[in-house]
């Protein structure tokens, strides 16, 4: 179960930095780029996605090394591949939680983990993209941070 703890939160503190440092380099980026509101919005979200998608690989990475560690692994119909372990992340880290595949053992601990860690990350996300679409005048949110 140490395993596991220390497995879980290290993905929990990786994807966590990432993500503060994603955020603050296009925060920055929104207060200072010259596009339109719709193009700059898009852009944002394209950015915020492939963020996601490299903290729900770090996730995939911290599973694959569970595996080795002997805390457990995926059960599900088919033997369990390298994209289907990255297809659980995915929906484990939205929330979504289809449920043809699932974790046995302990790592069960860390997808619980990677729930909360998705759930809290891409809520921020969304945060910074309303920011992006309502405000008025980029300067006048600088003003207010």
């Amino acid at each position: 179960m140490t395993f596991a703890v220390t497995l879980g939160a290290g993905a929990l503190i990786v994807c966590g930095f990432t993500h503060y440092l994603a955020m603050h380099w296009l925060y920055r980026w929104v207060l200072c780029c010259a596009l339109g509101k719709a193009l700059k919005s898009q852009l944002l979200l394209i950015a915020l996605v492939l963020v996601h998608l490299v903290e729900a690989a770090v996730y995939t990475i911290a599973f694959a090394l569970g595996a080795r560690l002997g805390l457990g692994g995926f059960i599900q119909s088919e033997p369990v591949s390298a994209m289907s372990s990255y297809y659980f992340s995915l929906v484990n880290y939205t929330s979504l939680g289809l449920g043809d595949i699932y974790p046995s053992g302990h790592q069960r601990f860390i997808a619980g983990l990677e729930s909360l860690n998705g759930f809290l990350l891409i809520s921020c996300s969304a945060a910074l993209l309303f920011l992006s679409a309502t405000q008025a005048n980029p300067k006048e949110a600088s003003h207010a941070a």
